[in-house]
């Protein structure tokens, strides 16, 4: 659609407005994004946020003029994008947009998103020509009674790389739906605040394993720094308890008696002296008449 200097002047005037109007400004990508999905996610966004879809220089002009601090958004304009404006937590729309997306086919020279594999096990696909186009994929196949059996399971594309036409062919005759399609946040603007893709993408579950971790590692840190506090000092105790039994094996170990039995004390020797003269014999009168 050609738009005139006067049209360009009256959208980039309208969205200025709207940038002032809400507090979140976030940047989604719709790269590879089916029109009949975008306009799912964005009759089911209403109430929540406001999709802005319009020219690329547009959109910087008016993020450039409307408030400075949106300048940083810019960076992130890239490829095929729209502007979402709300006053919801940034968060709560990037999760809202993870739980609205969908599968499709592969296309060749799509980047495959995870390593996609085909998993072992019988197929609805007839004998026949089929059982070359499968070893051109690299899938182990084999005939079994009136059908062809994937032997094990088979990697047709690694993570990061382009998905071959032979690997898209059977991929849609065994109806495997590799790609994921949605609205991807790549960057938003909240309270003065850049939230980058990275944090925005984290889920739930992510967030909780992560501060589950981070209390573990300050806990050990804590009790082997010796740091007390309500979490620490039951299991200082417990260290401490550990380390006297240690000590007082070793003691027993090296001087061959309990821990806490007490060595005789060696006695002077003027009372040993005294104690050598009790024990002789002392000599009667009629003993020494005798001699």
């Amino acid at each position: 659609m050609v738009l005139s200097r006067k049209d360009k002047k009256q959208t980039v005037k309208e969205l200025k407005k709207k940038l002032g109007e809400n507090k979140v400004v976030a940047v989604a990508s719709i790269q590879n994004l089916p029109s009949k999905h975008y306009n799912r996610i964005r009759k089911n966004l209403k109430g929540k946020a406001e999709v802005i879809m319009t020219r690329e220089t547009l959109m910087r002009r008016a993020l450039d003029e409307a408030r400075p601090e949106l300048k940083e958004l810019q960076t992130f304009l890239e490829g095929s994008c729209v502007l979402l404006l709300s006053n919801d937590n940034p968060f709560h729309l990037a999760k809202w947009l993870r739980q609205n997306r969908s599968k499709t086919f592969a296309k060749a020279g799509q980047i495959a998103p995870d390593d996609i594999v085909i998993p072992a096990g019988e197929t609805s696909l007839p004998p026949g020509p089929i059982l070359t186009e499968l070893k051109l994929a690299k899938v182990n196949a084999r005939i079994q009674g009136p059908k062809v059996v994937i032997s094990k399971d088979s990697m047709v594309a690694k993570k990061g790389e382009p998905i071959s036409l032979s690997v898209v062919s059977i991929l849609q005759k065994l109806n495997v739906e590799p790609m994921e399609i949605r609205m991807k946040m790549r960057a938003a603007f909240d309270n003065g605040t850049l939230y980058k893709e990275d944090v925005l993408d984290i889920s739930e579950e992510q967030w909780i394993s992560g501060l589950t971790s981070a209390h573990q590692h300050a806990l050990n840190l804590s009790v082997f720094a010796g740091i007390m506090n309500r979490y620490s000092i039951e299991l200082l105790i417990q260290k401490a308890a550990r380390e006297a039994n240690a000590i007082s094996s070793l003691v027993e170990s090296k001087s061959g008696r309990p821990a806490g039995e007490k060595k005789e004390e060696e006695k002077p020797a003027e009372e040993k002296k005294e104690e050598s003269l009790a024990e002789k014999p002392v000599e009667t009168k009629e003993e020494e008449k005798k001699e």
